[in-house]
């Protein structure tokens, strides 16, 4: 099994709650980290700077397509930062754990 972090940003923590409970109670996550940043970002021709929540969602590689969707769904903005970066080595213990946790 392949195991990835998709990566997304809101710029509501409520939203951002919603969409990692939706994920952790479909089994599409095994975890998911919310934390407060600071963008910096170019849109529309201009610099921009944002308060933003960030989500880490840890998920294998079968379930990214199910995730993309349900972030997509529930997203506010019109070009949602949605990015997997592979987990190419972990403890054999937590991987296992994710692994039962997913679905």
């Amino acid at each position: 099994m392949s195991y990835i972090i998709v990566k997304t940003t809101f710029d509501d923590k409520k939203n951002a709650e919603l969409v990692s409970k939706k994920l952790i109670e479909s089994k599409l996550a095994a975890c998911v980290q919310l934390s407060e940043i600071e963008s910096y970002f170019r849109w529309e021709n201009k610099s921009q700077k944002a308060k933003e929540y960030k989500i880490e969602i840890k998920t294998n590689t079968k379930n990214y397509k199910k995730v993309e969707k349900l972030i997509k769904q529930n997203h506010t903005y019109e070009l949602p930062e949605i990015i997997a970066v592979k987990i190419k080595k972990g403890s054999k213990e937590y991987l296992n754990w994710m692994k039962e946790e997913l679905c």
